[in-house]
């Protein structure tokens, strides 16, 4: 398999760098990272300015790796153009803080996997509360021996991966899981000395259905969501189509 690896914390980021060796026995694994810190961008691409790039030593046995001075987003798109290669998967992690319930409209690491379906490729998003995790790498191997095998990334959407809380040793065991409610709220604090603000955040939680990936997350299981690119509500489509009889 030709596989590349792109994520949100930088190309200097510890999980990518496991994300890195936990994919070499399985294919070609190529790089494409964000020059600096790139989390909650979303799927933002840039379009009014140019984006410089660099190859630098290839990271932690990868065949070659591109940093992008841009986006996830742009990492994922530059990435396939420079190496021109014909990838299988794309793998947009580890990254450092977990990715569920309505994190993911926010977060750069899914919207990574997003912009690599959009172009048709398979995708995948993988996320951990700490990337020091001891157990991170084995069983990052463990999980990625058994989706490949499966094949279950291949889909119209992607797959949106999150390992549990810290308090457990290991994992219990994989879910496959529906988005959460839980929201990460966001406030913006103004400074007492100027016109200058900072976000304070807080975790807003809901009484959760138990497939959802914030009970998998809780309960100490690693959750595997399927998400759409299509956000249709086709739900509301039918509800409407009634409505006008």
């Amino acid at each position: 398999m030709n596989i590349l690896v792109v994520n949100d914390d930088g190309y200097q980021a510890e999980g990518l760098g496991i994300l890195v060796r936990a994919l070499a026995p399985f294919g070609n694994v190529y790089v494409s990272a964000p020059k600096s810190h790139q989390s909650a961008k979303s799927h933002a691409i840039t379009i009014q300015s140019r984006i410089e790039t660099f190859v630098t030593e290839p990271l932690n046995g990868s065949r070659a790796t591109l940093v992008v001075d841009g986006t996830p987003a742009d990492a994922v798109r530059l990435g396939v153009k420079v190496f021109d290669v014909d990838f299988d998967l794309v793998v947009s992690g580890i990254n450092y803080g977990v990715n569920i319930a309505k994190d993911i409209m926010y977060s750069g690491t899914v919207a990574a996997a997003l912009e690599a379906k959009i172009l048709g490729i398979d995708a995948i998003a993988i996320s951990a509360p700490n990337t020091r995790l001891e157990y991170l790498y084995d069983e990052t191997i463990k999980l990625f021996d058994e989706l490949l095998e499966s094949e279950i990334y291949k889909s119209d959407g992607i797959l949106n991966i999150n390992f549990p809380k810290e308090t457990f040793a290991r994992p219990k065991g994989v879910r496959i899981t529906s988005q959460g409610l839980r929201l990460q709220h966001a406030e913006y604090v103004k400074s007492e000395k100027a016109d200058i603000f900072h976000i304070k955040g807080s975790i807003i939680n809901y009484q959760e259905k138990p497939e959802s990936d914030v009970t998998a997350f809780d309960e100490g299981y690693v959750s595997i969501t399927p998400l759409m690119v299509d956000r249709t509500d086709y739900k509301r489509i039918k509800e409407i189509m009634n409505e006008d009889k």
